[in-house]
């Protein structure tokens, strides 16, 4: 990994980790639904203007634009209205720290759909060891799915499930300019859910303030804006697998940030339950397989030029 990948592996967690307490904030006065779709919007036309004023086209053939609706629905609209959902449940520290599952499902549906890598017995020790975190971590919540924060942590779990998919799936068969990508990708999610959110995300009971409006517009311009040209600029020169561990760094951010912000503090059992997961994560990813990630990124490469 050249130094500038890591730079931007670094850059793409503290973004991405931050969203956990912004999420926390705007939910408080904003529904899941119209929260989601805003921030869409918000990311959309960021990256729209930014493609229109470096001149770049965007993607029209039908093959690609498909491939792209998938990413809209499985990398932003389903994971987004699942986090949101979960964090009027749970604590923003929580859903940070289980979206470092994120890594196991990526590659559980390379190893068995996608077929991109190998199932060695390191990478099934470190799923088994990184789902022993997690119950760890939830404790009773996992179990009492009658609970509010029972159902929370299954929302969480799905969503780290929906971003492995993306992750995988954006490796196999989305190529071409991270920016024009990311463009179209955020306005196709936009495009599908902004209609949705109107005729039922209760918009008009949306309690706005400074402090949450401030988080919604934080939200659509960073997170979802410009944090996915650095994804599809990584997924292309290093490879989705090694993308994915942003996840390693996403949990740190995202738990210093709901200490600062909202006063949130984790246990000894939590601690414990992150430490057998980042083993897990560590078992898991073990050495990298050449042939499994360069091949992919020179792909990638070639098309971009």
């Amino acid at each position: 990994m050249r130094t500038t990948h890591l730079v931007q592996l670094l850059l793409l967690a503290a973004i991405w980790g931050s969203s956990y307490a912004l999420i926390k904030i705007a939910v408080a006065g904003i529904s899941p639904l119209t929260l989601v779709a805003g921030r869409l919007v918000l990311g959309a036309a960021l990256l729209l203007v930014t493609a229109r004023m470096m001149g770049l086209r965007l993607p029209r053939e039908r093959t690609q634009l498909l491939h792209l609706t998938v990413m809209a629905v499985t990398g932003n609209i389903l994971p987004f209205l699942l986090i949101a959902w979960a964090e009027e449940r749970v604590t923003s520290s929580l859903a940070s720290i289980l979206n470092a599952t994120t890594p196991f499902f990526t590659l559980l549906l390379a190893v068995s759909v996608l077929r991109t890598e190998r199932l060695t017995l390191g990478k099934v020790v470190g799923i088994v060891v990184g789902f022993t975190g997690v119950a760890i971590l939830t404790g009773a919540d996992l179990t009492n799915l009658g609970s509010a924060s029972g159902q929370g942590v299954l929302a969480l779990l799905a969503s780290s499930a929906c971003y492995g998919v993306g992750f995988a799936y954006a490796r196999r068969y989305v190529r071409g300019e991270p920016l024009a990508i990311s463009a179209t990708q955020i306005s196709i999610a936009a495009i599908l859910l902004a209609p949705v959110a109107l005729l039922f995300g209760d918009v008009a009971s949306t309690n706005l303030t400074p402090a949450n409006a401030a988080a919604w517009i934080t939200l659509g311009l960073i997170p979802t804006g410009v944090a996915y040209i650095l994804y599809y600029r990584l997924i292309a020169g290093i490879g989705a697998t090694r993308t994915s561990y942003t996840t390693y760094i996403i949990p740190i951010v995202g738990v210093a940030w709901g200490w600062l912000l909202l006063d949130e503090a984790l246990g000894l059992d939590a601690l414990l339950g992150v430490a057998v997961i980042f083993l897990g994560l560590a078992i898991a990813s073990g050495r990298p397989q050449p042939a499994a990630e360069s091949a992919p990124a020179a792909r990638a490469r070639e098309t971009q030029g």
